[in-house]
């Protein structure tokens, strides 16, 4: 059946609108692919964290989705869209020391995210310590560090004390008071402010040194028997000497010393006459130091003859020796005190008297015979006491 010619030209017109619709005389046209292009595919955030912008590049008909993977960052704008459109995340501040990385997903594309961690908490103190004289004072000294550390500073002595600035955080400053030194040595303390020490070196109070000794008079008999002692007072940081001025003195404690204390010495035995020395007890000052007195008790003697004549044929002879001690005290109650030896000089004279004797007593000898012709002296001596012994020729 033919159509009427209206009737197709209609219909031409229709199919002809149709395909001017759909694009192409031939077909639909496809939609254009979704690409995704972004202004960065990396971010860096300090350790405060803040906001970054990301642009998203897409054809108008695609949507496209952000999302973070770490608890720190957040998408806080632009979670979704479709075509161009901007992402917003925010990061956290980070508490910590460590660098912490994460990333954030958009339209497919990764955007690598990295937050750096605070700095090292360290302090620096300037000065880094003081010295003060023994009346002390006040000072301050600084303290550098980051801002988000915290600090102590704390003295470790009761002298030095932390009047402000105990605590701090970041940058700061901390006040001390030295109290007075009233002893004569340096002392140290210090102020710890974290790992750091701030040292205070004090120097002590000059001691004025007051000597005295006592006793310094001494003696001692004949025959001293035990130590002797005296006794230095001071303060204690003096220091002082002793030592004697005779050789029959020995110090044997004390030779020197640094505050109070004792001075032993001994002295030796004496039968000769009394002797008198010194134990020098010295000390830096302009006062030269005192002299121990030690006045050691002596004897004397006595013969009852200083010559005897003895014939040729030699034989038995003898005399008397006294004595007496000085200060008579010594020679106790029978006065018998003193030591003495009776000593021949020549072989043709012999002391029979056992030796030593103590006290008065007679010294007993014998003479040889004399065989030769020219007459002969020998001498017997009692300590100071010289007997003159002259014996005949043939």
């Amino acid at each position: 059946m033919r159509l009427p010619a209206q009737s197709i030209f209609g219909v031409t017109l229709l199919l002809a609108l149709a395909a001017c619709e759909n694009g192409s005389p031939n077909g639909p046209t496809p939609p254009t692919p979704c690409t995704y292009t972004l202004s960065s595919t990396s971010l860096t955030f300090l350790p405060a964290g803040g906001t970054a912008t990301i642009g998203v590049t897409a054809p108008a008909h695609c949507t496209w989705t952000a999302a973070s993977d770490r608890d720190w960052l957040t998408v806080t704008s632009g979670a979704n869209g479709t075509g161009n459109g901007q992402v917003v995340v925010a990061a956290s501040a980070n508490p910590t020391t460590v660098v912490r990385t994460g990333s954030l997903t958009i339209g497919g594309q990764v955007v690598t995210v990295r937050e750096d961690g605070l700095a090292p908490c360290s302090v620096t103190l300037a000065p880094a310590g003081a010295t003060y004289g023994p009346n002390g004072g006040t000072g301050s000294l600084t303290v550098s560090s980051p801002s988000h550390c915290a600090w102590t500073a704390v003295s470790n002595a009761p002298w030095l004390v932390v009047t402000a600035g105990a605590q701090g955080l970041g940058n700061g400053l901390v006040s001390y008071a030295v109290d007075r030194n009233r002893e004569p040595e340096t002392r140290t303390a210090a102020i710890a402010v974290n790992e750091r020490t701030f040292v205070v070196t004090q120097t002590g109070e000059a001691v004025q040194c007051d000597y005295s000794v006592t006793p310094v008079t001494f003696t001692p008999c004949m025959s001293a028997s035990g130590d002797l002692t005296a006794m230095v007072s001071t303060q204690q940081t003096c220091s002082w000497t002793a030592a004697p001025n005779a050789s029959w003195i020995s110090v044997i404690d004390g030779e020197s010393g640094n505050g109070p204390g004792l001075i032993t010495f001994r002295v030796t035995d004496n039968w000769e006459a009394p002797r008198q020395a010194v134990v020098m007890v010295r000390w830096p000052t302009e006062t030269a130091g005192q002299n121990l007195q030690v006045q050691q008790a002596g004897c004397y003697y006595g013969v009852s003859t200083s010559a005897i004549a003895v014939d040729v044929a030699g034989g038995p002879a003898k005399f008397d020796v006294v004595q007496q001690s000085d200060p008579q005290i010594c020679g106790g109650p029978l006065q018998n005190a003193c030591v003495w030896t009776a000593i021949s000089n020549v072989p043709w004279i012999t002391v029979t008297t056992p030796m030593p004797q103590k006290g008065d007593n007679p010294v007993s000898f014998v003479v040889l015979p004399n065989d030769g012709v020219a007459p002969r002296t020998g001498t017997i001596t009692v300590r100071n006491q010289v007997v003159r012994i002259t014996q005949a020729g043939r």
